[in-house]
């Protein structure tokens, strides 16, 4: 740790080479809390040197594309054949950065009297409060989240939302949804740290009670999770179908409506996996296991799994493993907002393996059609492909 403070300390004093900064970027790409550590140094670094709080934000996101701008290619595909069928590899690994929109919150209410309404809402963080209050928060917005009565009830801190504990009898439940193309932290009251992946719900309790059982949230979507450890309390999520149970670990649950399968990947602890419906269907999983539930068959099994596949969204990765087009459709539609029709059954069928770090489809579209030949058209969020037969 010493090492990287140091390192980000002299990256700031303009005194970093090439190589150290390449080595830095890896590091902080590694993981959000290095990501966070960086961020935080810069704002002591400014604060300390110039006396002004700086945009960490913008700090973070020229000191990527500066390395990104050394480092983007894009290398051709190159398919093979494998039972039958096409598979192929994404030789080229594109580096991306973050990106989000201009400030601006607003609120509704239930009260007809008070009502503010700004426009593209779905792009914004919709967050239900248990009174009726809907608060739409852009991402880069910084006014803490508030009730009806004007108390804080979170913490926003840029591109993630901390829960603030409350002593309370009745828990208050809050809800917050995420739209496409979007990816947010949020820390919950009881040091529980969650990441919400695109097109995801996630349903949780204001505060935990001392006295409640367990501490349970419900997903819809996608999130990886760093539970804060409580013997006393397991930290249940809650999919629908199946319930996963921990004392303090971290995971990822993946639980889109649309998929066929919902998986829980461990990355760290342990977690038991069960349908709340037949208790008979329960796993255990250890490190590197991921529980896979089928919904049609609603069974469970287990498979030992490379864990980056299922968390790489977290660092604005597409990892891709022996994986249809048609499957990484859905992973695109979701990541950036778009619609995708492909009438190419030859391209829906075939299955790739590879990386993608990069925030532009059409980049990611011209890798592949570099490939199986195809063409395209896009019309604002809605892209069509077609054949070349």
């Amino acid at each position: 740790m010493d090492n990287y403070l140091t390192i980000i300390k002299k990256y700031l004093e303009g005194e970093l080479s090439n190589s150290e900064k390449e080595t830095l970027q890896q590091w902080i790409v590694k993981n959000p809390e290095n990501e966070m550590l960086f961020k935080r140094e810069v704002e002591n670094w400014h604060s300390d040197k110039e006396g002004l709080q700086a945009d960490s934000e913008k700090a973070y996101k020229r000191f990527i594309d500066t390395i990104d701008h050394k480092r983007t290619k894009i290398n051709s595909l190159k398919p093979w054949f494998r039972v039958a069928s096409y598979a192929a590899v994404l030789a080229g690994v594109l580096f991306g950065v973050y990106y989000y929109t201009k400030p601006d919150i607003s609120v509704i209410k239930t009260n007809p009297n008070i009502v503010e309404v700004s426009i593209k809402q779905e792009d914004k963080i919709k967050i239900s409060q248990a009174d009726g209050t809907i608060t739409y928060m852009d991402f880069d917005d910084k006014e803490d989240l508030v009730n009806a009565s004007g108390a804080i009830i979170g913490k926003k801190s840029q591109d993630r939302l901390i829960i603030q504990s409350v002593d309370k009898t009745k828990a208050e439940f809050l809800e917050i949804s995420i739209p496409k193309g979007k990816i947010f932290q949020l820390s919950l009251s009881d040091g529980t740290k969650v990441w919400l992946n695109a097109a995801s719900t996630l349903k949780f309790p204001q505060h935990f009670g001392s006295s409640d059982k367990n501490r349970t949230v419900h997903l819809e979507g996608e999130a990886f999770f760093d539970v804060t450890t409580n013997k006393e309390q397991p930290f249940i999520v809650k999919t629908g179908e199946i319930d996963v149970q921990v004392l303090g670990t971290q995971f990822n649950v993946s639980s889109y409506t649309e998929d066929a399968t919902i998986k829980t990947t461990l990355v760290e602890g342990s977690v038991a996996v069960n349908s709340p419906n037949d208790h008979a269907n329960k796993l255990e999983l250890s490190p590197t296991y991921q529980a896979v539930y089928t919904k049609d068959l609603r069974h469970l099994n287990k498979k030992k799994v490379n864990t980056a596949l299922y968390t790489s969204w977290m660092y604005r990765k597409m990892m891709i493993q022996n994986e249809s087009f048609a499957e990484v459709i859905k992973r695109l539609e979701r990541t950036y907002d778009v619609e995708i029709i492909s009438t190419n059954e030859s391209l829906n069928n075939t299955r790739f393996t590879g990386e993608f770090d990069i925030e532009n489809v059409r980049q990611i579209l011209s890798v592949f059609s570099e490939t199986i030949d195809f063409t395209y058209e896009m019309n604002q969020n809605k892209i069509l492909i077609h054949s070349n037969d």
